[in-house]
């Protein structure tokens, strides 16, 4: 072979390895093109299907949901007790408003005013108790202020003599009557009351004045005033003092056995233990079904230990 065949067979071969290569790196420039597409062909098809399945999902855990909700519903609306319907407590301010299957209770204080009366008065305003105070005239000149304190407050005023000395109140009619007449026009002239309620020294049933109770007690509804003993008693004034939870058991267990209950109790410098017991006496009234604490007025029906009915026949 001449060395012109050789030269064409050489560059027939160099030409040959330029297109193997040209084609080699077109291939390979093209390659990663055409798998990108392929991959993000597939990556869209998996996407659609991940999708897909997505809402699938939601919609099995929706259905699941509603299912179990619509359950514990159905249970709440099975399970669920009717509430109970309360009746509205009646306001009740005298016995006029009171209802025939109703405890009237009411809270008399004896001897007062004293250096406790501010704190009974505060004490019944902090649980909206009305009470009733039977005074004497023993503070008229130190201390007139606490008689118009508790008319001030709301409370009924009644009279138990002016002087509380048993030996001068009993000793004949016309001392009697001039007693009461001077505590009368006393609570007058403080505090603008024309009281017209009474409690003897003593009640109607004391076994220490010389006259008859029976003429007294014509005496006093003669000159128009109505007396009122008690039913319950707190015990306050035995001697020796019993605690404050004494007091408070004997006015509980007291009212358990009336319809209408009159307390006794006492405003005095030395029954301290009446006033400690007097919040737990009134939340144990309170907490009493039906039951409420009213001040002594002229509707209420009075407590007699000695009859005004029989003493007038």
């Amino acid at each position: 072979m001449n060395e012109d065949n050789l030269s064409v067979e050489r560059r027939r071969r160099v030409n040959r390895i330029k297109r193997y290569i040209l084609v080699l790196v077109i291939i390979l420039l093209i390659t990663p093109t055409v798998i990108s597409i392929y991959a993000m062909n597939r990556l869209s098809v998996i996407n659609n299907t991940v999708d897909e399945l997505q809402k699938k999902l939601d919609e099995v855990e929706l259905t699941y949901l509603l299912k179990e909700t619509a359950k514990d519903s159905l249970e709440d609306i099975q399970v669920q007790e009717p509430e109970e319907v309360l009746e509205e407590e009646p306001e009740i301010e005298s016995e006029k408003d009171l209802p025939d299957d109703y405890r009237s209770v009411y809270l008399t204080f004896d001897d007062g005013p004293s250096v406790y009366t501010s704190q009974i008065l505060d004490i019944l305003d902090s649980y909206g108790v009305k009470a009733t105070f039977f005074v004497t005239g023993a503070q008229k000149d130190a201390h007139p202020e606490w008689y118009k304190e508790i008319v001030e407050r709301g409370h009924t005023i009644g009279m138990h003599s002016y002087t509380h000395v048993y030996s001068s109140v009993y000793a004949d009619e016309d001392a009697f009557v001039d007693d009461i007449e001077q505590i009368h026009q006393y609570i007058l002239d403080t505090t603008g009351i024309n009281s017209s309620f009474y409690r003897f020294p003593g009640g109607s049933s004391n076994r220490v004045s010389s006259l008859s109770m029976d003429e007294l007690c014509k005496l006093v509804h003669s000159r128009g005033y109505e007396y009122y003993d008690w039913n319950v008693s707190s015990q306050d004034a035995s001697n020796p003092t019993p605690s404050s939870q004494t007091i408070v058991n004997n006015v509980l267990t007291g009212i358990g056995k009336h319809q209408q209950s009159i307390v006794l109790m006492h405003d005095s410098g030395d029954k301290y233990a009446t006033v400690q017991a007097l919040p737990s006496i009134i939340e144990g009234i309170q907490k009493k079904e039906k039951t409420v604490i009213l001040p002594i007025s002229m509707n209420t029906k009075p407590v007699w230990h000695v009859s005004a009915d029989e003493s007038e026949d």
